[in-house]
């Protein structure tokens, strides 16, 4: 299998709160839901949510942990969603927006 991944992964857990953004109000749902990433880099973070999300949906998410090295706030883009392991869960991938430095 040929690895995809640009960036070397970091399994730490953080406690997120993710906002869905509405693309009909150009706003983020006021209604954020908690979920725990699983692993992430600086291109994206891997999470587990009691809440299925569609690829291409973007999101706005805060890290609960002030503490961590990967603690963060952001926009990204789901890119894929599937069930989890554990029961009533799913897990799914976040990309975040590439960086162009200005010129």
């Amino acid at each position: 299998m040929v690895e995809r991944r640009k960036y070397p992964r970091y399994s730490e857990q953080l406690h997120l709160t993710i906002y869905v953004y509405d693309t009909i109000s150009k706003r983020p749902d006021r209604n954020g839901f908690k979920a725990m990433s699983l692993e992430g880099s600086h291109g994206g973070f891997r999470i587990e949510s009691p809440r299925e999300l569609p690829s291409g949906s973007l999101v706005l998410f805060e890290s609960d942990d002030d503490a961590s090295a990967l603690s963060k706030a952001g926009t990204a883009e789901v890119r894929w969603c599937k069930p989890a392991v554990k029961s009533g869960f799913f897990e799914f991938g976040i990309s975040f927006p590439a960086f162009v430095p200005p010129r």
